[in-house]
């Protein structure tokens, strides 16, 4: 009788153990895995931003996969092509969901194709984290099961405005800007940055996305003959427009928002960069100051380890801290991690060192890490932190453009 009720016991509890690791078992979540997904660029007219984000997210992925994982899972990312264009990210979001049972989507690069997915993430209950995008609708209000990393672009625009104008005294400020809701935002931002100095842009252009056609956009521009003009685009189009406004003789301040992919816009331009803004969301890794950021040097070392040849950009390390911010929330879900506790111990990282100047605190009413923007201007090939706006020599960007 009682072998037959130790029997008894003993079958009970291994089914409550199996019903209880039923229940807490989370899509994309096995004993020894967390499967997450990726949409991104990887070819097209902005590849470099997708391949960038993709190779930092990765190089820090790789170091936490050696050193034993999460709570003994090893971290596997699955990544798809969408060149940049939301039709193409919808799809790709859907399989990583539905076929591919995804935990969460990691690092998805672009305001457009992020708008694109937001319902789809919504109703799924999906988190994405650290979207390479500052878009405001993106984070008031709130949406639940998206947790940004890096500083807004409200942020950016107002840092770029401060200094035009608060400190340089410039009145007159154009944006040139990518026709969709990327562009569009970036433009509200700056809008909203000059209405609180009693301000308005003084001139618009803009070009279609993953296009080079910026002729129209500059010759608009150039007429408003601004002294300083924000850039809402990528590498390949701003690049254009600089170098070409520069042999027509329009030199105002150009200033471009970090989305631009700031080293391959450096490399594109050459002796045409000079004295171009960047306004970064993660600081400079070369020179004293990369070497000031433990998290940059942890970046520097691991990238030459796992991926050696390959060179450092802006891009690539905002994936890998991103990444880093993201592997801290699943540490802090505990082993039976869920998509929902992995959000609530998100919004409990407060005051988090990463090592990269900026410390970062989610809250329910909070779902951007960093509130950082390190302002960069392009000195002999190589960014350089601002730190007084009037460094910016006014005899290299006349009023009115130098027209």
């Amino acid at each position: 009788m009682k072998k037959a009720v130790l029997v008894a016991t003993l079958c009970l509890t291994v089914l409550l153990c199996l019903f209880a690791s039923s229940v807490c078992a989370e899509s994309g979540v096995t004993d020894g895995q967390i499967t997450i997904g990726m949409s991104t660029v990887l070819t097209g007219p902005a590849s470099f931003l997708g391949t960038s984000f993709r190779t930092g997210a990765e190089t820090y992925l790789k170091m936490v996969n050696e050193s034993g994982g999460v709570q003994g899972r090893k971290i596997k990312l699955i990544v798809y092509d969408d060149g940049y264009e939301p039709g193409r990210t919808v799809p790709n979001v859907i399989k990583l969901i539905t076929e591919d049972k995804v935990f969460c989507l990691l690092g998805n690069v672009g305001t457009p194709t992020t708008m694109a997915i937001k319902p789809i993430i919504t109703q799924e209950k999906v988190p994405l984290f650290a979207p390479f995008t500052g878009a405001e609708p993106l984070r008031h209000p709130i949406v639940k099961y998206i947790l940004n990393y890096r500083a807004s672009y409200n942020q950016e625009a107002e840092e770029f405005i401060k200094g035009m104008v608060d400190v340089l005294g410039f009145k007159k400020v154009g944006v040139f800007f990518q026709d969709d809701a990327y562009g569009r935002v970036v433009l509200e931002s700056t809008r909203i940055a000059l209405e609180k100095r009693g301000l308005k842009p003084v001139v618009t252009g803009m070009y279609k996305r993953n296009t080079e056609d910026i002729e129209e956009g500059l010759s608009a521009i150039m007429a408003g003959k601004p002294e300083a003009v924000v850039m809402v685009g990528t590498y390949g189009a701003c690049g254009k427009f600089i170098r070409e406004g520069r042999q027509k003789g329009f030199n105002p301040v150009y200033m471009n928002v970090s989305f631009v992919g700031p080293d391959k816009l450096a490399e594109l331009l050459g002796k045409d960069g000079e004295g171009v803004v960047v306004t970064n969301v993660v600081p400079p890794f070369y020179g004293e100051t990369g070497q000031h950021f433990e998290g940059v040097k942890e970046y520097l070392e691991s990238l030459k380890k796992y991926f050696p040849g390959t060179k450092p950009s802006f891009v690539g390390l905002e994936g890998f801290l991103a990444t880093k911010v993201f592997v801290e929330g699943l540490k802090r879900a505990g082993v039976n991690v869920t998509r929902d506790s992995f959000i609530k111990a998100v919004e409990r990282i407060e005051d988090l060192d990463i090592g990269a100047g900026n410390r970062i605190s989610f809250s329910e009413d909070n779902h951007q890490g960093s509130q950082k923007i390190y302002p960069t201007v392009i000195k002999n090939g190589k960014y350089q932190l601002i730190r007084d706006w009037s460094v910016l020599a006014l005899h290299e960007h006349p009023r009115g453009g130098g027209q």
